[in-house]
């Protein structure tokens, strides 16, 4: 899973936050979600499509949107990797 920029919002709120995935991602496995269902997740991102879940409704900023604070390309270390695709 490469990061990509998300736009989330709390439903029921109007406020929107820009974020990356994997801080999104470490939230939804507080929140319980699964490795396989987080999968399901990324992959409705990536390919353009709104997903609600948990609390949370998020979409994919496009690329050529700029974000200031916001990194695009995240280099992790094989131990850091690793540990994201184990948990």
């Amino acid at each position: 899973m490469k990061n990509i920029p998300l736009q989330v919002n709390i439903e029921g709120q109007a406020s929107v936050v820009n974020t990356d995935w994997l801080a999104i991602m470490a939230t939804l496995k507080k929140r319980g979600l699964e490795h396989d269902e987080l999968m399901n997740v990324y992959f409705e991102i990536s390919s353009g499509l709104r997903v609600t879940t948990r609390g949370l409704s998020l979409a994919k900023i496009n690329p050529s949107t700029e974000l200031t604070g916001i990194t695009r390309d995240v280099s992790l270390s094989k131990q850091e990797y690793a540990s994201i695709m184990v948990a």
